[in-house]
């Protein structure tokens, strides 16, 4: 069960901005080197996710999760986490997708479990009911249709 969970999205330059408050409690300072491992799953056709921890942290994996390789990262100035472009192959992050971060294991050394969770865009449901997307802060976010029968 996750401590902390959040959403970010990947942006352009194939960057993940953290949470401040999930950052603080996985450790992770501004400037700081992050170690990232490509988990998957065995035997699932889900797509694999990432671990990403403090260098001095090990986390514990079932029998059943499988490194499928292992990676560098680093926060930079604005708190985002940089990846290499294998790993966001690997993982299948794109940019303008969805990704879920999860901070996991002991209080003490706990790490973060980000999972990709597709595209982030609407869907038909938000289309047929009238969601606006490229609305600004006035905007209303739905329009009002009535139907009579």
């Amino acid at each position: 069960m996750p401590l902390l969970r959040g959403f970010s999205v990947i942006d352009q330059e194939g960057g993940l901005s953290i949470p401040s408050h999930i950052r603080k409690e996985a450790g992770l300072d501004i400037a700081d080197s992050v170690a990232i491992k490509v988990v998957r799953i065995k035997g699932s056709t889900r797509w694999p996710y990432l671990i990403a921890h403090h260098t001095k942290i090990n986390p514990r994996f079932s029998r059943f999760e499988v490194t499928m390789m292992k990676s560098q990262g680093s926060i930079d100035d604005n708190g985002r986490l940089t990846f290499e472009l294998d790993v966001l192959e690997q993982t299948k992050f794109e940019p303008n997708y969805r990704a879920e971060i999860k901070l996991a294991g002991p209080r003490r050394e706990p790490w973060l479990v980000i999972r990709n969770r597709g595209s982030n865009r609407l869907t038909t449901l938000q289309k047929k009911l009238g969601r606006r997307r490229d609305g600004g802060r006035n905007m209303e976010k739905w329009q009002i249709q009535k139907w009579e029968y």
